[in-house]
C-alpha cells in the first residue's frame, strides 16, 4: 500500500450491462406486469416484485415517492435496483432497506432523498447491501446515508463504492447532526473509491457504535468536518482503518477528530494512516480526545483543479495522486491522470521514511514495555 500507485477501480463502462428482469418507467402503470412493454410506474411496485437473483431496471426519468425495500436476496442471488442500461434514473424520495432485506444492490441511480419527514436517506438497517456508481444527495435538508441502528436494525457488511455523496444536511451553525454518512450501529462497513463533499456537518461520522469500518481511496473534501470517530451510551466505535484518502478543507472544524461522551469507554484500534490531509479550518487532525492513532499521513495540498466547482481532479504533480490514486476518474469513468515520475519517486521515498520511523518507534516502545 505504501509504495505503489493506487489503481482506480473500474469505470462504469467497464461493467457488464445489467440484465433486467423487471422494469419501471415514469409512463408505466402499477397494474401492469412490469415487463419491458408494460413496465411498472413506481419504484416501490418494482421493488416489491423483485425476488432473489433479479434485477429491476428504471428507465430514464424522475420517480417521486419514498421507497421501502423489504425483500432481499442471498449471497449468490442478490436483489438489484439499477438504471436501465445506458440511461440514468432518479429516485426523489426516501430510500430505506429495512431489517431482514439483506443482499440488496442499488447501482447507477441518482438518489435525491429529500423527504417531508426529514429522515435520513438512504437508510440501511440490513446486511450485505451495496451502493455503487450512485449520485446521492438530499438538497441540504438532512442526513444522507444512515447505516445501522441499535434500535431499527444493525447493519453488517455494507459496501459503498464509486459513489458521489454531496449536499447533505442543513447548514445550521452549531448543528452537528447533518452528515453525509452516519454510521450508527454497524460492523464491517466499507466506503471506498467515492467522492464525499459539501456536506454540512461530518462527511463521515462513526458514532456511537461503528465497528471494523474501512474507509479508503476517497476524496472527502469541503464538509463541515471530514471524519469523526466517537461513542456514547457505553458504545465506542473501534477497529477503524482509514487509509489512502484525501481528507481536506473542512469548513468548520478539523479534517479528522474524535469525541467520546464524558465517562464513556474510548474506542480502540482506530488508525488513520497514509492519507493526504489538508486545510481544515481548525486544523488537519485533532487527536486530543484519544481513541485513534494518526501516522504516516502527508500534510500537503492535493492540488485539485477547482474544488469550488467540485472538480477534484488532482494535478499530475500532486503527491496525493501518487498515494491515493485518481478517485474522480474512477468514479466518473474518465481517463486517470498519471503522476509525474519525479513526484512519484519523491513521495514513495517520503512514505518509506515515515514507515521506517514508525517501525523503529513501535519497536522501541515494545522493548520498553518488556523492561
Amino acid at each position: 500500500m505504501l509504495l505503489t500507485v493506487a489503481a482506480p477501480g473500474l469505470a462504469p463502462s467497464a461493467h457488464a450491462a445489467a440484465t433486467c428482469d423487471l422494469y419501471a418507467s415514469p409512463l408505466g402503470s402499477d397494474s401492469g406486469p412490469g415487463t419491458i412493454s408494460a413496465p411498472f410506474r413506481t419504484v416501490q411496485e418494482l421493488a416489491d416484485a423483485l425476488g432473489p437473483g433479479q434485477t429491476g431496471c428504471l428507465e430514464s426519468g424522475v420517480y417521486y415517492g419514498d421507497v421501502r425495500i423489504a425483500q432481499g436476496g442471498s449471497p449468490d442471488a442478490r436483489v438489484t435496483l439499477a438504471s436501465y442500461p445506458g440511461q440514468t434514473a432518479t429516485i426523489a424520495g426516501r430510500l430505506q432497506i429495512i431489517e431482514g432485506a439483506n443482499y440488496v444492490t442499488v447501482t447507477g441511480l441518482q438518489l435525491d432523498g429529500a423527504n417531508p419527514t426529514v429522515l435520513p436517506s438512504p437508510t440501511i438497517d440490513s446486511n450485505h447491501d451495496t451502493f455503487s456508481y450512485d449520485d446521492v444527495t438530499n438538497d441540504h435538508t438532512g442526513i444522507c446515508f444512515a447505516i445501522g441502528s441499535a434500535t431499527w436494525g444493525w447493519a453488517t457488511g455494507t459496501l459503498i463504492t464509486h459513489d458521489q455523496v454531496h449536499g447533505c444536511g442543513q447548514d445550521v451553525p452549531g448543528d452537528n447532526y447533518q452528515h453525509g454518512f452516519y454510521i450508527g450501529g454497524a460492523t464491517d462497513t466499507t466506503i471506498e473509491w467515492s467522492m464525499i463533499y459539501g456536506n454540512a456537518a461530518r462527511g463521515i461520522q462513526l458514532y456511537p457504535d461503528a465497528q471494523h469500518t474501512t474507509i479508503d481511496h476517497n476524496i472527502i473534501s469541503g464538509n463541515g468536518e471530514g471524519i469523526l470517530i466517537g461513542g456514547e451510551g457505553g458504545a465506542a466505535s473501534s477497529y477503524t482503518n482509514v487509509y489512502d484518502n484525501v481528507i481536506s478543507d473542512a469548513t468548520t472544524r478539523h479534517d479528522v477528530e474524535s469525541w467520546w461522551s464524558p465517562g464513556n469507554p474510548i474506542g480502540v484500534d482506530n488508525r488513520v494512516h497514509d492519507n493526504c490531509i489538508w486545510g481544515g479550518r481548525e486544523g488537519t487532525i485533532d487527536s486530543s480526545s484519544g481513541g485513534f492513532t494518526a501516522d504516516e499521513n502527508l500534510t500537503v495540498n492535493p492540488r485539485y483543479t477547482d474544488r469550488r466547482v467540485h472538480d477534484f481532479e488532482m494535478s499530475a504533480a500532486s503527491p496525493c495522486l501518487v498515494l491515493v490514486g485518481d478517485v474522480q476518474a474512477a468514479v466518473e469513468g474518465t481517463q486517470p491522470v498519471v503522476p509525474e515520475a519525479a513526484v512519484a519517486l519523491a513521495t514513495r521515498r517520503t512514505l518509506l521514511r515515515m514507515a521506517t520511523r514508525r517501525r523503529l518507534r513501535l519497536a522501541a516502545e515494545a522493548r520498553s514495555h518488556r523492561h
